[in-house]
């Protein structure tokens, strides 16, 4: 099951604001009507919105707002009864998604903008769990937090802060597979999130990390020195805790960047920018298949990868018998 902000972000992605006046109005008519199929009147909209919404509506907008829900199929009016009655349905309101979503998808598809991205993350909405969503979180039952699309840099970064550093404690173990272009910042280049990955080591929390070399990159001496050069005492000072361990692998592999947090949840990075701003949090209860591959995967990169300090130590010796 998604978070509330995860479906707000669903529902965004495909035109609909849960914030917007005509949103307020389908919130109303749900809980007036105590659930799906329950016809009612304008009355009790009208009463039922004055308890959610101090703006005041006047009639003819009210209508404007009604008349909105029904042709987008949200809403279905009986045009037999005097006065008017208006409901909701289940199978209604998933069409009214699937048909949001359905006309972006065609956008996209027309425009032939951010396709390989945009188009995918689309595709993978169910409009019937994002509406059951959608109203349990209109009614007020407490969603299940779960597996959310996070876009945006700093969302990202956020994320990572939030779902992996602050909830990491001792003996936990925080898996990093990063870019190797991270050689060419350091941990006081590399953003807030990092720093705090790594400062975690002094909690107990074990640090595994391995940076995978980009297509055509070598990494040479300097490079790798410069890093050191870069990371500094701040590195080493965490290191000295024995819960930070920093690899090199040894091959390019096409593999998707991600953080984990033990075998619980990971963040899968949906570019492969240095600064990423799509990336996938995954929940063990929704794809446990997914996250042990990654882990693995990780576990087998990390086993087979050369640690950086060892290099450098390496090349130090044969620079002094050459």
């Amino acid at each position: 099951m998604m978070s509330k902000r995860g479906t707000e972000k669903n529902l965004e992605k495909i035109g609909i604001d849960m914030n917007s006046n005509v949103m307020m109005v389908f919130k109303a008519i749900l809980l007036a009507a105590g659930g799906f199929s329950n016809y009612i009147t304008y009355r009790e909209i009208e009463t039922q919105l004055k308890v959610l919404d101090r703006k005041k509506y006047t009639k003819a907008y009210l209508y404007r707002l009604l008349s909105e829900l029904e042709d987008g199929e949200f809403i279905t009016v009986d045009p037999i009864q005097h006065p008017k009655q208006f409901t909701i349905t289940k199978i209604g309101l998933i069409k009214a998604i699937e048909k949001k979503r359905n006309k972006i998808l065609s956008i996209l598809l027309s425009n032939r903008q951010d396709l390989t991205t945009k188009y995918n993350l689309l595709k993978i909405i169910n409009p019937q769990d994002l509406a059951i969503t959608a109203y349990n979180q209109l009614v007020g039952i407490a969603p299940i937090e779960g597996s959310v699309i996070i876009e945006g840099i700093e969302n990202v970064r956020t994320t990572v802060i939030r779902e992996f550093v602050d909830l990491a404690k001792a003996g936990d173990i925080i898996r990093v597979l990063a870019p190797g272009s991270l050689l060419d910042g350091g941990l006081k280049k590399s953003g807030l999130a990092e720093q705090k990955l790594m400062a975690k080591s002094r909690d107990g929390v074990k640090i595994t990390s391995v940076l995978l070399p980009q297509k055509h990159q070598e990494f040479t001496t300097d490079l790798i020195i410069k890093y050191l050069k870069n990371i500094g005492d701040s590195f080493r000072a965490l290191a000295a805790t024995g819960n930070i361990s920093l690899k090199i692998a040894k091959d390019f592999t096409p593999t998707y960047r991600m953080v984990s947090l033990n075998n619980e949840k990971m963040l899968l990075y949906l570019t492969h920018s240095a600064e990423s701003d799509v990336a996938a949090l995954i929940h063990r209860q929704d794809n446990p298949g997914l996250i042990d591959d990654a882990v693995n995967t990780f576990d087998t990169l990390f086993k087979e990868g050369m640690s950086v300090i060892e290099i450098v130590e390496q090349m130090i010796t044969s620079k002094k018998s050459s």
